[in-house]
């Protein structure tokens, strides 16, 4: 008999029972085993069940977050940069960047009221094509006295670099004027460029010559009337100058400047000091300097760095300005206290003032008086 006849359980049964019948021996009947259903059953209701829980665990969650009830809001899934994608990642703006420090030294400063029509194209000028730095525009034209340059005086003080930027800067300012407006301005202190040169060669000469001869006590750097650091262009009166500026098209506008250089090449000269004879000023009222003129004047001031700061024209002049000022509330003041008093008295609330002269008393007009 094959033994793989022997592995199957019936043909077992059925080979033994062949054998016991001869024997006279019977056999128990055979029971047929059953798999166990109902476990079966239970195990796969459990299955289906714990499915159905896994997927009503989301929704019970998402209602749990919704409810009003919920007091603690669930903090959003932190996600890291490199799994947004790069058209939804938002870039942090960058703050403004702050002005640039040339830019600042470039920056024109405020108009005053009423002021010229030439004054802005003047300004603008220096500013971008000289190349001055920190211009100031000092108003003086409410002083009395008035300053020694004239009445009406509009002042601008402006840095250069160096210098040859210094003197290089006033010949073409004043060439500029002169071109443009038609203006004739005098240059105190202004070399010119060939001049400047031929200074400057003999002076290093003559320090050569003393340190051969063994003079060691003299100073590179001493003042000797050449470079004196201080340049004071004086524009004159500009109420009549008319701006040819804006009626020149474009074009006008945009030639180099190269072409205004090279067409007036020639070095600039000061005008003669003699005044006109419609210039004289006879009136024996008028007290202060220069002549009395209604037209607003232009006086810039072009300084080195260590020359402006020693001399300090802006502190000089703003204290005069805020002494002005306070004169005049305080002049204000008196005058608007008298007119009070003179209508109280008018309207009979108000007895008239003691003495003969029509003043009050000292201690009443001391509070006026004070500081002054």
């Amino acid at each position: 008999m094959s033994p793989t006849t022997l592995h199957c359980q019936a043909c077992r049964y059925s080979f033994l029972d062949a054998f016991t019948s001869i024997a006279g021996i019977s056999l128990p009947a055979q029971r047929i085993s059953r798999l166990p259903l109902r476990s079966f059953q239970t195990s796969q209701r459990q299955r289906q069940l714990h499915t159905t829980a896994r997927r009503l665990l989301p929704i019970q969650a998402e209602k749990h977050a919704s409810s009003p009830l919920d007091t603690e809001p669930t903090a959003p899934e932190s996600r890291t940069p490199s799994e947004i994608p790069w058209y939804l990642q938002v870039s942090n703006p960058t703050p403004p960047a702050p002005v640039s420090p040339i830019l600042a030294r470039q920056e024109i400063p405020p108009l005053p009221s009423n002021p010229p029509a030439v004054l802005l194209p003047v300004l603008t000028h220096l500013s971008t094509s000289i190349g001055l730095d920190n211009l100031t525009l000092l108003d003086l034209r409410t002083l009395s006295p008035p300053p020694a340059l004239g009445a009406n005086l509009l002042m601008i003080i402006g840095t250069a670099r160096s210098v040859k930027h210094l003197n290089v800067s006033a010949d073409r300012f004043c060439r500029w004027l002169r071109t443009t407006y038609k203006l004739r301005p005098y240059a105190d202190g202004l070399l010119g460029r060939n001049e400047l040169k031929l200074k400057l060669r003999r002076k290093a000469r003559r320090l050569k010559l003393e340190r051969q001869a063994g003079r060691t006590g003299v100073e590179e750097g001493a003042d000797d009337g050449i470079t004196t650091g201080w340049v004071c262009v004086n524009v004159g009166p500009v109420d009549d100058v008319v701006l040819e500026e804006a009626e020149t098209t474009a074009a006008d506008v945009a030639e180099p400047a190269e072409e205004m250089d090279a067409a007036d090449e020639e070095e600039y000269t000061n005008p003669s000091s003699e005044l006109p004879e419609n210039d004289t000023d006879d009136d024996p009222t008028y007290v202060g300097f220069g002549s009395r003129e209604t037209s607003q004047r232009i006086v810039v001031q072009l300084f080195t760095e260590e020359k402006r700061a020693e001399m300090n024209l802006e502190e000089l002049w703003n204290a005069r300005n805020t002494k002005r000022i306070r004169r005049e509330e305080k002049a204000d003041a008196r005058l608007d206290y008298a007119r009070r008093q003179k209508e109280l008295v008018e309207d009979g609330e108000q007895e008239e003032p003691d003495n003969k002269s029509g003043t009050r008393r000292d201690e009443e007009w001391a509070p006026l008086f004070k500081g002054i």
